[in-house]
């Protein structure tokens, strides 16, 4: 949730707490009542187990008012929204916490549809971004705080919360709240910044007014009255797919993750590879894995081009290509390569080189043992696409760190009794590799590359 914490960051820089003495009705505010305070305690849960809403935010920047049309997901969350680009066309964007997504802008957007591939992801509060995409940022992270799986402490609100004004929104009568920012990973002292909350008479929030810089504060209406189909608003798979459950996997799973290495062991596979490796930037990759000689060989796009890459136990090797094919047999000469107990080779080593590795760790001559995998594995969902069911599941690998369900860098997705896809966690999104079972002629690597990485 770290997340959390650059909001309140990026807010003290804001100036958030001029919500409270940048504006003249505040001569008008009075102490929340009992029942105000209760209001305002329950709206994060309340949000939290509430149907998705549209929602347009608005916020200035130095050249024109933003205007950002979308739908939030409260439990995910999750914002899809349509948003104008500094070239002057709209754009799609997705965000969760932590991370946004790009996409051109599609019909789909109308039909509360995601477009599944194309997207570009970045993290939020990357320096390196437009006024725009910060001031998005700050505005979007602060409304995802407005959800939590409980209620909020009634007596710390009565104490740090004011009415503003009542007033008329969509219709609906409303009162207008300061009242402090509520995000679980600070410690909720009065020095929490602020922000303007709107609740009608049911207790649902109508609009959020938050300063993330300017002279005027940014807002999120949120249009109750909008009926939309909800269905398929998911995050995409770069930004993590549908929500998880983490769970205890039953018998019968625990015995198919148990027998998914062994049964890789003498088999053969073709790789479609998508890896986020920095902010606007996504590496493609496609090739093959053999556990037979334990060989991976594909080839990879990034900014930089396209390469060739070798990876065995022992180390990694790279070639500069002008073209997406893989060849048949890997080229005699010109190879890179790098013993991974070599001291140079960690700066070779990234998200794709990661990826890559854990897809020669899938395959194992003993099955694990079936009561340690239901002691130590997770589920956390199950898919349905095309007739197949797909069990999402996280399980220890020898060297993987302790983490909790549902937080490990790796996932992987089990179709039938086999591994499908491999997914792992990186800074600036989730990797994916998927696999298609065939039977592939064994790579014929060069001496002069086998000598070094195995």
């Amino acid at each position: 949730m770290l997340w959390a914490m650059a909001v309140i960051v990026a807010i003290g820089a804001a100036g958030w707490l001029a919500v409270s003495c940048g504006t003249d009705r505040v001569g008008a505010e009075r102490p929340v009542t009992e029942a105000e305070a209760a209001a305002l305690a329950a709206l994060r849960h309340r949000n939290h187990d509430g149907d998705p809403v549209a929602v347009r935010m608005r916020f200035p920047t130095e050249d024109a008012e933003v205007v950002v049309d979308g739908f939030l997901d409260w439990n995910d969350p999750l914002l899809y929204g349509r948003m104008p680009g500094p070239d002057g066309e709209d754009h799609l964007v997705q965000a969760v916490p932590g991370l946004v997504a790009s996409h051109a802008d599609d019909e789909a957007f109308d039909e509360v549809l995601v477009p599944q591939s194309a997207w570009t992801p970045r993290q939020m509060m990357a320096g390196d971004a437009t006024e725009a995409e910060a001031k998005f940022d700050i505005l979007i992270s602060s409304v995802f705080t407005l959800t939590a799986e409980t209620g909020d402490d009634p007596a710390y609100l009565a104490e740090h919360a004011a009415w503003r004004e009542e007033g008329v929104i969509d219709g609906e009568a409303v009162d207008t709240f300061r009242a402090p920012i509520m995000v679980e990973t600070s410690e909720t002292t009065a020095a929490n910044p602020e922000a303007l909350y709107s609740l009608d008479e049911q207790g649902d929030i109508r609009r959020f007014q938050v300063n993330v810089g300017g002279s005027e504060l940014a807002s999120v209406e949120f249009l109750r009255e909008v009926d939309f189909n909800a269905s398929g608003l998911e995050p995409i798979d770069m930004l993590g797919g549908p929500s998880i459950a983490p769970s205890k996997v039953d018998d019968e799973l625990a015995k198919t993750i148990a027998q998914v290495r062994t049964a890789n062991w003498e088999q053969s596979a073709t790789v479609e590879m998508t890896v986020p490796i920095a902010d606007g930037e996504v590496a493609f990759g496609h090739g093959t894995i053999d556990w037979r000689t334990m060989t991976a060989y594909l080839n990879i796009e990034d900014a930089d081009g396209h390469r060739l890459l070798l990876a065995r136990p022992g180390g990694l090797a790279s070639l500069a290509t002008d073209s997406s094919e893989l060849p048949a047999s890997p080229p005699s000469e010109g190879w890179e390569t790098h013993a991974l107990a070599g001291a140079s080779v960690a700066e070779h080593f990234g998200p794709v080189e990661t990826l890559t590795y854990r897809l020669l760790e899938m395959s194992a001559e003993a099955a694990a043992d079936t009561d340690e995998v239901a002691e130590r594995a997770s589920q956390l969902r199950i898919d349905q696409a095309d007739g197949k069911t797909t069990h999402v599941v996280e399980f220890p690998v020898v060297g993987d760190a302790a983490a909790e369900p549902g937080e490990s860098a790796f996932r992987y997705h089990i179709t039938g009794e086999r591994l499908s896809e491999v997914e792992l966690m990186t800074s600036f999104g989730m990797a994916g590799a998927e696999l298609t079972y065939e039977d592939h002629p064994m790579v014929a690597v060069p001496w002069t590359v086998s000598s070094v990485i195995g």
